[in-house]
């Protein structure tokens, strides 16, 4: 009788415990394949940044909009208008300007 007490026993141990394992398991399948798919997604973004960095550093704007602006500044209670250039970016995940001064 004893013997059948501790088997019970047992097996709802064991039960509990591979229980534990599956789920174990199955959390780490879950986050590796969530992680995978993020992870292409974020790769693509970074290469794209990466490439309008570059084209922004060496100054290939061929694949920006270009304008000239004035831009009014306010130093010590004067009034200074500045003729700039504005190179932007825009992209459905990305949208940078920059302002250069012409020489």
């Amino acid at each position: 009788m004893q013997k059948q007490l501790n088997l019970a026993k047992n097996k709802k141990a064991f039960t509990l415990f591979e229980s534990l394992i599956s789920l174990t398991i199955l959390a780490i399948i879950i986050s590796l394949v969530y992680k995978l798919s993020f992870h292409g997604s974020l790769k693509k973004s970074f290469e794209k940044l990466e490439r309008v960095e570059n084209s922004f550093t060496l100054k290939q704007y061929s694949d920006f909009y270009i304008s000239n602006e004035n831009i009014d500044i306010l130093k010590d209670g004067t009034l200074k208008t500045i003729s700039v250039k504005k190179v932007v970016y825009e992209d459905d995940e990305i949208n940078i300007y920059k302002y250069e001064i012409p020489k």
